[in-house]
C-alpha cells in the first residue's frame, strides 16, 4: 500500500482528528502535545486494529476519540489483499496563543 495514498486518506479526515483535540480543549484549555498511533490496514481497506502508540498529550478522551474515528475511514486496498500497519504521528497546538 502506497504511503502517500495512506497519506491522502489522512488529510482528508484531519477534521475528524481535529474536532476530537478541539473537544479536549474544552475540558483543558492548556493540553497538546503528539499522539503516536499505530494501526493495520486490512485487506479489505478497514481499519482493523488502533492503538496509541506514544502520547505526549495523554489525555484519555481525545486519545479515544482520535481512535474511534480512525477505525472509521476506509483505505485504498492493500495489493496481494496483506494487512498493512502504519505508524502515524498526530501533533496537536492551539492556534492563536499569545
Amino acid at each position: 500500500l502506497d504511503l502517500d495514498a495512506v497519506s491522502e486518506v489522512i488529510r482528508r479526515n484531519m477534521g475528524q482528528i481535529r474536532f476530537c483535540y478541539e473537544q479536549g480543549l474544552q475540558l483543558d484549555p492548556s493540553i497538546g502535545g503528539r499522539v503516536g498511533v499505530n494501526f493495520t490496514i486490512g485487506g479489505d481497506g478497514m481499519v482493523k486494529i488502533a492503538d496509541v502508540g506514544n502520547s505526549t498529550m495523554n489525555v484519555q478522551q481525545v486519545e479515544q476519540c482520535i481512535l474511534l474515528r480512525l477505525r472509521s475511514w476506509k483505505f485504498p486496498l492493500p495489493s496481494g489483499g496483506v494487512d498493512v500497519k502504519v505508524s502515524y504521528p498526530f501533533s496537536f497546538k492551539r492556534t492563536g496563543q499569545g
